[in-house]
């Protein structure tokens, strides 16, 4: 089988991928079906929710952590590399419960072709089951922007199909959390807001070399 196989993504500026995401807006739909219960666990202790369609871990998104965090910690992003500087202080002013939480999603996450397809086609509404994958959709939003938490999207589904989504969310909830003080970090979080601990080695590196 070829899913998941390594590709090179091409590089665009962060104003195309706008443009690309645009194209979701024809699938505007807040239908219930893709806020179903099955996918609304706010109010309970599983954090299953914060396994996004995509292979994004929600918990590290600076939507979610600027929603969920009592701290005010969203300027420890490291520096500016081609459009990440943009693209944070952009996710720096939303508010997000999280992909599959059936809670508030900032509006990209609301119009998403990935969610809304996995929503339909998947009983679990992730693309870690789907056998089209890697599809268009993921791949040309892997293209759109040099950004490299993108790039672990086919990486985590293929951890999430081998793992289960709740345990593959209990181990990117460990390794995002700051080794000293434990609170949680954002992709571009070049240390953490609360201590200044250096960013974990774990993580992907902010500076490609």
């Amino acid at each position: 089988m070829t899913l998941f196989k390594p590709e090179k993504l091409a590089r665009r500026k962060f104003i195309k991928g706008i443009a690309g995401a645009g194209v979701g807006y024809a699938w505007f739909s807040l239908d219930s079906s893709a806020d179903s219960e099955k996918n609304s666990e706010l109010d309970g202790k599983s954090k299953v929710h914060l396994a996004a369609a995509c292979g994004t871990y929600c918990g590290a998104c600076p939507a979610y952590i600027n929603k969920h965090s009592q701290y005010e910690k969203r300027t420890t992003f490291g520096p500016p590399k081609d459009n990440i500087a943009y693209f944070v202080g952009y996710m720096n002013k939303l508010l997000c419960d999280g992909c599959l939480s059936g809670g508030t999603l900032a509006g990209h996450c609301q119009t998403c072709r990935i969610r809304l397809c996995a929503a339909n086609k998947q009983s679990d509404s992730r693309c870690s089951g789907c056998e089209e994958l890697p599809c268009y959709r993921i791949t040309d939003l892997i293209k759109q922007g040099n950004y490299p938490h993108r790039q672990q999207y086919l990486p985590n589904l293929k951890k999430i199909r081998e793992m289960g989504a709740e345990e593959w969310v209990k181990y990117e909830e460990k390794r995002w959390l700051c080794p000293r003080c434990g609170l949680p970090m954002s992709w571009y979080d070049a240390k953490c807001g609360g201590c200044g601990e250096p960013r974990s080695e774990q993580l992907f590196p902010l500076i490609k070399t």
